[in-house]
């Protein structure tokens, strides 16, 4: 597959997603609310759209410059790996999900650190045996983040807030 058109379709699937979560969260006050949590909460799942949107673009820049891609994705990984986790534990601490949090940090935490592995090593992919390129392997990484991202913004959005995340208001 071209991976130009893969990242530019990787692109436009999360700035559309991006966009369907600024709308739910506008036209719901207990996703965006009056405390500082609701808020953070409701960046930091957007982190999750926003970061491989912008890799992805990144990545059509200059597709045969390995240097481009992999600072990118270096970038990316790690910003991704911090969003994760600290949504992770607002979702836990602020809603009454108990499961998910810990699988999005499960699973979600390594997937970025990958991500920032290959992009620094990318001879890894070939030492592990594959005979994908290292830019292929992102893409599928990436592709596991896209699933990743619909799920958290499912559970921010569809799981009751606990009552003490409630509790705290900002005025």
């Amino acid at each position: 597959m071209d991976q130009s058109a893969f990242y530019g379709v990787v692109s436009a699937i999360n700035f559309t997603l991006l966009g369907l979560w600024w709308v739910a969260v506008k036209d719901r006050e207990d996703l965006i609310g009056r405390t500082a949590a609701s808020r953070r909460t409701a960046y930091l799942v957007s982190l999750q759209f926003v970061i491989p949107a912008t890799v992805s673009l990144l990545a059509q820049v200059a597709p045969d410059e390995k240097l481009v891609w992999q600072i990118a994705f270096a970038g990316g990984g790690a910003i991704g790996a911090v969003a994760i986790a600290m949504l992770s534990q607002e979702i836990r601490v602020s809603t009454e999900a108990r499961i998910a949090p810990v699988l999005f940090a499960i699973f979600g935490i390594p997937v970025y650190l990958l991500v920032v592995l290959i992009s620094f090593v990318p001879t890894v992919v070939a030492d592990v045996g594959l005979s994908l390129t290292p830019i292929e392997v992102e893409g599928m990484l990436f592709s596991a983040l896209v699933f990743l991202g619909v799920q958290e913004a499912w559970v921010v959005a569809m799981t009751p807030t606990t009552a003490t995340a409630t509790e705290v208001e900002i005025p």
